[in-house]
């Protein structure tokens, strides 16, 4: 679960990093890394609550 949620920020970081090189906006290019990150961990924390409610619910059974 955890090499998941490392995985979930820096993808988001790389997918940040890919729209400013897409656009072409070197002076924004921090905003959009910082925000892709963001949302990477927002996706990551999310994923990990979810995976983490599954296995307590395996464990009840």
């Amino acid at each position: 679960m955890g090499f998941t949620f490392v995985s979930m920020i820096i993808a988001g970081g790389l997918i940040g990093w890919g729209v400013s090189w897409l656009f072409g906006q070197t002076q924004h290019e921090r905003t959009f890394i910082v925000t892709g990150a963001v949302v990477g961990i927002v996706v990551g924390m999310v994923d990990f609550i979810r995976d983490a409610l599954k296995a307590i619910k395996s464990l009840d059974q």
